[in-house]
């Protein structure tokens, strides 16, 4: 059953901030107090306990009286799920969203939502991350720039990067999500491949900021179910594959069709990449390289087909792709 415990401020804050909770009694706290100690003060926090088991909920009674948060609680439903109702509870003009596990810069919000606030015309900020691991850290900052909604999802469907794709390093104008009825698919792992490039797609421009505002936690693992290493590798891969079929029914203009196509391709790659890595089973090597074939058999010519891929396709349809695995064996190793 579910219920929601608010104790709101009279005002309409700007910006929601929607952290989906899951068993994470042992990170919880370092994620709200992030937020809480932003230097941007116009926001709320909206926490999704999706049915924790753990000490998460106990945890959360703590932050009942601060209010800024609204706390709502739900049987299990899944991530997606749990964003869905987060966006259906917000009240603010701007939406992010944050994992329970992760936290953030203390002026993250200020800074994605400057932008935003100067210039009406944009509709998503993007900001740089960093991954964090047990002993070490990896930074991906971004090239400062601003796009068209159009540019911006042209180059997530042809370079598939992972600050594109990803939910949490963006704050969102919440209009994009209900004036075009986009919700994140429920019962979905990676979601946000089946989500962003929607939300990008109806955007009149992003803007992509330079600060590593959002750290990632990659020694956690209590968002998503914990699969094996290859389940885990297949299951990414699936995603990849079925986002790019999805894109191409979704989208009305030949351009971004074709884009969608070579991000059809690309999945295709990555299984067959996979394969002669051993990253999954050997199978999918001769599954995909039909399906490539299949997919290059007959169509017009595409413009987005790069030279680099238009070298792959001819080492992979070399007999038995025999000279493909042997060029992909020694440049893989070098990765």
């Amino acid at each position: 059953m579910s219920r929601s415990e608010v104790n709101k401020p009279n005002s309409n804050p700007l910006i929601s901030v929607i952290v989906s909770a899951y068993n994470v009694e042992r990170y919880i706290e370092a994620c709200l107090d992030s937020l809480l100690a932003q230097t941007f003060q116009d926001f709320e926090i909206v926490v999704i306990d999706d049915g924790s088991t753990d000490q998460t909920a106990k945890i959360l009674d703590q932050y009942q009286t601060n209010s800024r948060i609204i706390i709502h609680r739900q049987s299990n439903a899944g991530l997606s799920a749990a964003r869905n109702q987060g966006l259906k509870l917000s009240r603010g003009k701007f939406v992010c969203f944050v994992d329970s596990d992760d936290y953030v810069a203390k002026n993250y919000l200020e800074k994605l939502v400057a932008p935003l606030l100067q210039n009406p015309t944009i509709d998503i900020t993007v900001c740089g991350y960093q991954e964090i691991y047990q002993d070490h850290q990896t930074n991906y900052p971004l090239k400062p720039q601003l796009l068209t909604g159009y540019q911006a999802t042209k180059n997530l469907l042809l370079n598939q990067r992972d600050f594109d794709v990803l939910a949490w390093n963006k704050l969102y104008k919440k209009s994009l999500f209900t004036e075009h009825d986009i919700l994140y698919p429920v019962g979905q792992i990676h979601e946000d491949n089946l989500t962003t490039y929607k939300l990008y797609s109806v955007a009149k421009n992003v803007q992509y900021l330079k600060d590593q505002l959002y750290f990632y936690q990659r020694k956690n693992s209590s968002i998503t179910k914990d699969f094996s290493s290859t389940e885990k590798t297949l299951k990414r891969l699936q995603v990849k594959e079925q986002m790019a079929i999805e894109a191409q029914k979704y989208f009305k203009t030949p351009d971004l069709k074709y884009a969608a196509e070579i991000a059809l391709l690309l999945s295709y790659f990555a299984f067959i990449d996979n394969s002669i890595t051993h990253h999954i089973d050997g199978k999918y090597f001769n599954i995909y390289r039909q399906k490539v074939r299949d997919l290059l058999d007959g169509k017009s010519e595409n413009a987005f087909l790069t030279p680099k891929l238009r070298f792959y396709i001819s080492l992979l349809i070399s007999p038995l792709g025999f000279l493909y695995q042997i060029f992909r064996k020694i440049t893989l190793k070098k990765l």
